[in-house]
């Protein structure tokens, strides 16, 4: 990794939401990992899959990312697929990378043009757990994001009827 890239990565990891409780040097030990790389998609690009295993923690430099799911065929509807949330500078998705069973709950695609910072997960992982304050820093941001989505789903599919959020 260049010294560009390893800066760049750093700037986006300061501002990612599941990283706010770490110091610099932690920061550093994060970007330094010889996974951590940007990627560019086009807009209307598949960065990765629901089901699939996922293999890649990913924070969002520039862009918007939707997560979309496979809403199941019922005798009402025919199966559809819905956005659930849409990602933003310094969010993050594809956090089933630290979680067992690390299978993607949402698909991501790419509402515009996007740059992320990608990290291997089982790299991240290792580093947490060597690191038992940076690990626990980590997983309490990502236990923060979790639970806002979900009560953010929550909300969405309590509002009414399948198709009133469509």
């Amino acid at each position: 990794m260049t010294e560009a890239v390893r800066e760049e990565a750093l700037q986006v990891l300061r501002r990612c939401e599941v990283f706010l409780g770490l110091d610099d040097s932690d920061l550093e030990r994060i970007a330094s990992l010889p996974s951590c790389h940007i990627e560019i998609y086009e807009a209307g690009g598949t960065i990765s899959n629901e089901g699939e295993l996922a293999r890649n923690f990913y924070v969002l430099e520039e862009g918007k990312v939707n997560l979309e799911m496979e809403l199941p065929a019922n005798s009402l509807h025919s199966a559809e697929r819905v956005t659930i949330d849409t990602i933003t500078k310094g969010g993050i998705f594809d956090w089933s990378a630290l979680v067992p069973p690390h299978v993607l709950t949402r698909s991501a695609i790419c509402a515009e043009e996007c740059k992320v910072l990608a990290i291997n997960g089982a790299e991240l992982l290792h580093l947490m757990n060597s690191n038992p304050h940076l690990g626990y820093e980590v997983m309490q941001g990502l236990v923060r994001v979790i639970a806002s989505r979900l009560r953010y789903t929550q909300r969405l599919f309590a509002g009414g009827q399948r198709g009133d959020f469509l």
